[in-house]
């Protein structure tokens, strides 16, 4: 626990650093984005929110905001975040149905299972409001069965994160 406390706050140093002393950061993030359309967007977003989050959600909020209706496309960007992970708990299930993936698993982490169950919660809602990838934590409770209506609902606090996000990056407080 203190690790993934150590690597978000590491992660959430190096993006507020980068948002406050970069001039025109958010500029470089928009101009990147503004040159894809809003499906293709959206469709790379599912992709990196399903596979292990590869892509910080950040800019995608960033980029939400330059659309002509910010807040329905951050809701669309924390609703398509959010299924993404649950999708990533299925695809987590289906891995751990073959032998040669759960014999990996059960020889790497064996021993953080009874961890993950008992403290299961405070993971998933810690990756869903810090810069933790949602997805793998998503994966990795489907692989080790975790209880998915626990998931699901402590998944929810995923959309929290994306307004609280959206509050700073468009600089609304």
């Amino acid at each position: 626990m203190l690790r993934l406390l150590v690597i978000a706050s590491v992660v959430g140093v190096i993006l507020f650093v980068a948002q406050s002393r970069i001039n025109g950061f958010t500029d470089i993030i928009n101009n990147f984005l503004e040159k894809w359309n809003a499906p293709f967007i959206l469709s790379l977003f599912f992709v990196s929110e399903t596979i292990l989050g590869l892509i910080p959600p950040d800019f995608f909020i960033v980029w939400s905001n330059t659309s002509s209706m910010p807040f329905l496309m951050l809701s669309l960007l924390a609703f398509l975040s959010y299924f993404g992970g649950l999708l990533a708990y299925y695809i987590g299930r289906s891995l751990g149905k073959y032998p040669k993936y759960r014999n990996w698993l059960v020889d790497k982490f064996s021993s953080h299972f009874a961890t993950f169950h008992r403290y299961g919660g405070f993971i998933i809602v810690f990756s869903a409001l810090f810069p933790l990838p949602f997805s793998t934590i998503t994966l990795v409770s489907g692989m080790i069965d975790y209880p998915f209506k626990k998931l699901a609902l402590l998944g929810t606090t995923r959309l929290l994160r994306f307004f609280l996000y959206a509050l700073v990056l468009f600089k609304i407080f």
